[in-house]
């Protein structure tokens, strides 16, 4: 039991979290890549782009800091990569609400 609970210490949980985060941005990416090639353009495509662009850039920071912030020394770099992510994932979730908003009028337009 006491193996177990070693497991389950915040660092391997982040670690953890972390890879699956990873994971599951590729599998996004990889689906809405293929959404994308169904859109022919117009504004939904050209934020669907963006949103991509957005996703690759997750999936880089969730891949790149499983293996950097276990090496950074200097503990103020490590919150200022952190809230990077989140600044950035505040603004794909800003692209996202405004990318839904455009999709439903455009489905209301060809109703």
């Amino acid at each position: 039991m006491s193996g177990l609970f070693l497991f389950f210490n915040l660092m391997n949980l982040f670690y953890f979290f972390l890879l699956l985060g990873a994971i599951l941005m590729l599998i996004n990416i990889i689906a809405a890549n293929s959404l994308k090639k169904n859109i022919p353009g117009g504004f939904v495509g050209k934020w669907l782009s963006l949103m991509l662009v957005f996703m690759f850039f997750f999936f880089l920071a969730e891949a790149g800091s499983f293996f950097f912030i276990a090496t950074i020394r200097y503990l103020p770099l490590s919150y200022f990569l952190i809230s990077l992510v989140l600044f950035f994932g505040s603004i794909y979730v800003a692209v996202t609400v405004r990318f839904i908003q455009h999709l439903l009028k455009e489905l209301e337009v060809r109703k």
